[in-house]
């Protein structure tokens, strides 16, 4: 069987002289589930948008890429519209029209496709993504997750050969996601795309990959099935707390050679029950509130217009001086509008927000690119707190030009930069990589010991089990349960941590 991506010797910069990709060489076959993954900044997004006609960044590039053993750029634009599929992070930059059915029709249009033809696939289409319900819904009513999943029927709706994913499950909760991908499985296994899916997390996807290739600086470092990653990883490397929750605890049983990727294989594979068994999981130490909350939020009740309901409905809280609460739900619960109206971006329509007299407030919105207005990164927050994040070698690139992760780093260096006594963070994890991840939950420990406040708000569950003091889960625009993330992870059977789903297939039945 002939390759169906070829990609050989690929070499890129951007104008301002950053090398995104060096040297990259890659085959890929027909049909093929390949997860691309990196630390922030790998050029992962770089090289996937190389192969869309379109998508292409302005820049130097050397080498090639031929799809079906014809050269990119070659290729007619109608064509490579519809042969390459392409689903972004952010799916409100995708989706371009007022309604769902519209939005199913306008790639089809795009192309100049009859309008017998249109009917029937975006009716094909809302079937088969379970679209049906919401047909004459506007796009603008739909939650992160529907907003994504239409994105992708989208995509499909003009039978690609080739689906390209640039982390397009990290803004969604955990069900979500877990439900996106499902869809991208089907797409791959029942239909034959071929499916690039550049992604932070690893959990959901490598179980269904084929293969997982990992980019460092812009060079290809692993190429190997999901299941030999761990060996192929050079020793220490920062992505190994990438790994899947089986993945994590066959290494450190000292397991090596082919080890177990999903959480069935880890529940399967002795060396991971008797690592568990023996291994009890840390209980860390209850936070206890020193004296009177800086933030109170009492029966809040807030919507995005005079004539919209409410989003949120009676939701309560209080927040400590050096605390870390995680605010977890699903998309569409109400979370950042509970930091919106906490921070003062929307009036409450009842209910109140009650906080300490003179206390310093710092807010960072979802997307971080809000808060810049200078020109080079070197502008936007003082050298030592650069340098804290590991961004001053970066001090002359243009904010918009960094990645996602390294957007988020430079949106909260600025903000530490005020000393804020309350830190308002919208999924801070949002586009970084596992070790960007863990050295956030460092920093953000460090700050609560000093006694900043921190409220957040995250679909990352590991993130808030490993970070936060308290979790607080909002359904319906109400908390419906506070507890320790030990605690609340260990209650939720489907909202959890993968690590917490490994220890009951295991723990509990021994």
């Amino acid at each position: 069987m002939k390759n169906q991506i070829e990609i050989s010797h690929l070499s890129f910069a951007y104008p301002d002289g950053n090398t995104a990709l060096n040297d990259v060489t890659l085959r890929i076959m027909p049909g093929e589930f390949v997860t691309l993954c990196g630390l922030s900044g790998c050029g992962k997004s770089t090289l996937l948008r190389l192969m869309k006609p379109g998508l292409q960044p302005r820049g130097s590039i050397s080498g090639s890429v031929s799809i079906s053993g014809r050269e990119i750029s070659a290729e007619p634009d109608v064509n490579s519209a519809a042969k390459i599929g392409f689903v972004m992070q952010d799916p409100e930059a995708q989706t371009v029209t007022d309604k769902v059915w519209h939005e199913l029709a306008f790639s089809c249009e795009s192309v100049g496709m009859p309008q017998a033809e249109i009917r029937r696939r975006v009716g094909e289409m809302a079937c088969w993504f379970g679209l049906e319900e919401l047909f004459e819904r506007e796009t603008s009513t739909l939650s992160g997750g529907q907003k994504q999943l239409l994105c992708l029927a989208s995509a499909a709706a003009l039978h690609p050969e080739i689906l390209l994913l640039d982390e397009a499950s990290s803004q969604l909760d955990p069900l979500s996601a877990q439900n996106f991908v499902d869809a991208v499985r089907r797409i791959n296994q029942d239909i034959g795309v071929t499916v690039i899916a550049a992604e932070h997390r690893l959990e959901e996807l490598l179980p269904i990959s084929d293969r997982v290739i990992v980019l460092d600086c812009g060079r290809i470092i692993a190429d190997c099935p999901p299941g030999l990653l761990a060996d192929a990883l050079p020793e220490n490397h920062p992505m190994s707390r990438a790994l899947t929750a089986s993945q994590r605890v066959f290494r450190s049983a000292g397991g090596r050679g082919a080890s177990p990727v999903s959480i069935r294989e880890g529940r399967q594979n002795e060396l991971c029950r008797e690592y568990l068994r023996t291994h009890a999981e840390n209980s860390p130490q209850e936070f206890t509130p020193p004296g009177d909350p800086l933030l109170t939020v009492k029966e809040l009740h807030a919507g995005w217009g005079k004539t919209a309901p409410d989003v949120l409905r009676g939701a309560s809280l209080k927040l400590y001086p050096g605390e870390i609460y995680a605010v977890i739900g699903g998309n569409g619960s109400g979370k950042s509008t509970l930091l919106k109206t906490i921070s003062g971006i929307l009036k409450p329509t009842g209910g109140r927000v009650k906080m300490r007299r003179n206390a310093v407030t710092a807010y960072l919105p979802q997307e971080p690119c809000l808060l810049f207005s200078k020109e080079t990164v070197g502008e936007e927050a003082p050298r030592e707190m650069l340098e804290r994040f590991a961004l001053d070698g970066l001090s002359d690139r243009d904010p918009l030009d960094l990645s996602g992760g390294e957007r988020q780093k430079l949106a909260l260096a600025k903000l530490l930069a005020g000393k804020p006594d309350i830190l308002l963070l919208d999924e801070p994890t949002k586009g970084t990589d596992a070790a960007a991840r863990s050295a956030m939950s460092r920093m953000l420990r460090e700050l609560s010991a000093a006694g900043t406040a921190v409220l957040l708000v995250t679909h990352d569950a590991e993130f808030a089990a490993d970070t936060a003091d308290i979790c607080g889960m909002l359904f319906n625009g109400a908390m419906i349960n506070e507890a320790t993330p030990a605690e609340m992870f260990r209650q939720n059977y489907f909202y959890t941590t993968p690590m917490s789903r490994l220890r009951r297939g295991i723990i509990e039945k021994e």
